[in-house]
C-alpha cells in the first residue's frame, strides 16, 4: 500500500482520456499504417530545444485516441527559435506553430500576418470550444484579434471553488530523499530553517547510494530561495520591486555561498544542464533539491527501479527575518502558445483537433501523470486504475511511452484540478499552509520587454552580466567576499542602466495589474 500511495501521489500531485477501457485500441490492427489510414495529416513545429515527439498511434494509447476522436495524424518537428526564424523568413511555416509564450517570435508572427485570427475560425467550426474568454483577452493583440492558444493558463472562470480549479500550484518547493532521511534519522522539521538544512546536508555529505557518493544539494536558483525567505514582488504601495536589490536576494546568495564553501553544493551546479541534473536525480545521487523542474519525472524513474528510493516534498526554508515564504505561482499566464499558419489548409480538421485537445477528455489524455486509458471517472473524480499504477511502479519509462503522448501544448491544468478528489486537493494545498502564493501574471509581464528594442537589448546585457557575476558571488572564498562581490555587481549593473530598467519594469507591472482578468 505504501508504494501505491507514493506513486499515485507523484503521478497526480507532483506532476500535475477516454472514459472507456482499452478495448478500442486492442481491437485495432497493430500497424501505424492501418491505424492512421483515412486521416488528415497536420504539420506542426515545436520551438522548444530538447523537445522530441515520436508520433506513434500503433503503440501509444493517447496518440491512438487522438486519431480515433479527430481523424488527425501529426507530422511533428522541433528545434530552436533560430530554426523557427528560418521557417518564418522562408515562408515555410507548418500548419501549427508552438513556442514559449514570452518568445518575441510570438508577437512577430501575430503582427506580420503570418498566423490566423482564431475567433472567426472557431465561430465557424466550433463556437463552443472549451477555451476561457479571459485567455483571449489577456493575449488579445493590439490589432483587436486573438491568435494564440496558451497551455497551463489560469483564468478566473476556472480558478474558483465552483469549477474546482485553484492557483495554489508552485514549482518552488524543496524535495529530499525520504529513504536517506530515514537512514540519517533526520526530522523533516529540521529542513524548515537554514541552520537545520545545513546540519542535515553536512550529514548527507557522508552518504553513498549504490556505490555513488551523494550530492547533498542540487537545483540552485536564487529567486526560489529568496522567495522562500519572504522576498516581496511589490511594496506597500503596490509598486514593483526589483529582485536584485531585495535583502532576501542577498541573504539567499550568502546562503548559497555557504553551501558551496562547505562542499554541500558542487561546482558542477553552475555548469551542468537541466537534463544532466535530472539524470543525477534519476540515478539516485541527489539528496536535497530545490525546484520541481529539477526532479520532475526523474524521481519516478528512480522509484520504479528502487521502491525504497524517492524524492519527498520537504517544504520551504525560513529566512533570518522569519517571514512567511512568498511564492510565485506557476506562470499563470501560461507556458506555451500555439498558433495556426494564416493560409493553412484543412481548417476544419485543425479545429476538430484543437477542439478535442482542449476538451476535458483530451486534456486528461495529454496531462502528465495521467494519459489515455489510465483512469476511471468515479462520482466525477479521477481514479487511477490499480493495474496502471502497477505498470508505472514496475517500469516508469515503459508505462510513460504507452500512456503519455508528450503533447502538453493545450493542457489546462484547472481541468485536471476539477477532477481531483477533495482529499487530493486538501493534501496539496496543506503543503502551503503558512505560505503566501501570488499570481504571477503581472510579475511576468513586468520583466518581458516587447516592442522596445533599446530597452530589451539593455535588459539582455544586464541579465547576461549578472548571470556571469552570480557564479563568482556564489563561489567567493568567504562570506565577506561574497557580499563585496554582490555590491560591486549591483554597482556595475547601475552603470549599465539598471535603474532605468527598473522604472520601465514598474510601469509594465502597473499596466499589467490594470489588465488582470
Amino acid at each position: 500500500m505504501k508504494g501505491k500511495r507514493i506513486i499515485s501521489m507523484l503521478l497526480l500531485l507532483l506532476l500535475g482520456g477516454s472514459l472507456c477501457g482499452v478495448a478500442w485500441y486492442e481491437g485495432q490492427a497493430d500497424t501505424k499504417e492501418n491505424i492512421t489510414q483515412n486521416t488528415v495529416t497536420l504539420t506542426w513545429f515545436v520551438a522548444l530545444e530538447g523537445y522530441e515527439k515520436d508520433w506513434n498511434p500503433a503503440e501509444n494509447l493517447a496518440d491512438a485516441k487522438i486519431v480515433e476522436n479527430t481523424g488527425v495524424n501529426l507530422k511533428m518537428t522541433s528545434g530552436s527559435l533560430t530554426e523557427l526564424d528560418a521557417l518564418m523568413a522562408t515562408d515555410n511555416l507548418p500548419d501549427l506553430i508552438t513556442l514559449e509564450v514570452d518568445a518575441p517570435e510570438r508577437t512577430v508572427l501575430e503582427n506580420t500576418g503570418m498566423v490566423m485570427p482564431l475567433e472567426p475560425l472557431f465561430a465557424e467550426y466550433s463556437p463552443d470550444i472549451n477555451i476561457p474568454d479571459s485567455m483571449k483577452e489577456w493575449y488579445r493583440n493590439e490589432d483587436g484579434n486573438w491568435y494564440s492558444i496558451i497551455s497551463y493558463y489560469y483564468g478566473p472562470e476556472r480558478v474558483n471553488e465552483a469549477y474546482g480549479g485553484y492557483l495554489g500550484v508552485v514549482h518552488n518547493n524543496n524535495y529530499v530523499r525520504a529513504d536517506l532521511m530515514q537512514e540519517l534519522d533526520a526530522n523533516y522539521q529540521t529542513l524548515q530553517t537554514k541552520e537545520g538544512v545545513l546540519k542535515v546536508l553536512r550529514q548527507a555529505k557522508e552518504l553513498t547510494y549504490q556505490g555513488q557518493q551523494i550530492i547533498p544539494y542540487s537545483g540552485w536558483y536564487t529567486q526560489n530561495i529568496a522567495e522562500q525567505f519572504g522576498m516581496q514582488v511589490e511594496n506597500e504601495n503596490g509598486s514593483f520591486l526589483s529582485m536584485y536589490r531585495q535583502p532576501e536576494w542577498l541573504e539567499a546568495l550568502v546562503f548559497g555561498n555557504q553551501l558551496y564553501r562547505e562542499g554541500l553544493m558542487m561546482a558542477e551546479e553552475f555548469t551542468e544542464s537541466d537534463s544532466q541534473r535530472l539524470k543525477q536525480v534519476q540515478a539516485g545521487k541527489v539528496f536535497f533539491c530545490t525546484g520541481y523542474a529539477n526532479i520532475k519525472d526523474a524521481s519516478n524513474y528512480l522509484y520504479s527501479k528502487d521502491h525504497n528510493a524517492y524524492m519527498d516534498y520537504a517544504g520551504h526554508i525560513t529566512g533570518d527575518a522569519g517571514n512567511m515564504p512568498n511564492l510565485k505561482s506557476v506562470s499563470s499566464g501560461g507556458w506555451t502558445a500555439t498558433l495556426i499558419r494564416k493560409d493553412a489548409e484543412n481548417r476544419e480538421d485543425i479545429v476538430r483537433f484543437i477542439e478535442y485537445m482542449t476538451s476535458d477528455e483530451g486534456t486528461l489524455n495529454a496531462a502528465p501523470g495521467i494519459g489515455a486509458e489510465t483512469y476511471e471517472i468515479v462520482d466525477g473524480k479521477l481514479v487511477m486504475k490499480d493495474s496502471v499504477i502497477k505498470e508505472y511502479e514496475t517500469d516508469y519509462a515503459k508505462a510513460t511511452a504507452k500512456y503519455y503522448p508528450n503533447l502538453e501544448f493545450f493542457v489546462d491544468w484547472t481541468i485536471v484540478q476539477k477532477y481531483q478528489s477533495k482529499e487530493e486537493k486538501e493534501a496539496h494545498l496543506q503543503q502551503y499552509e503558512g505560505c503566501n502564493i501570488y499570481d504571477s501574471k503581472a510579475a511576468d509581464a513586468a520583466v518581458v520587454i516587447d516592442g522596445n528594442r533599446a530597452m530589451a537589448e539593455m535588459k539582455a546585457q544586464i541579465d547576461a552580466f549578472y548571470a556571469q557575476a552570480e557564479v563568482e558571488i556564489l563561489t567567493a572564498e568567504s562570506k565577506e567576499a561574497c557580499i563585496k562581490k554582490y555590491e560591486e555587481t549591483i554597482a556595475q549593473m547601475d552603470k549599465m542602466g539598471l535603474r532605468k530598467l527598473e522604472v520601465y519594469e514598474k510601469e509594465q507591472y502597473r499596466k499589467a495589474k490594470e489588465r488582470l482578468p
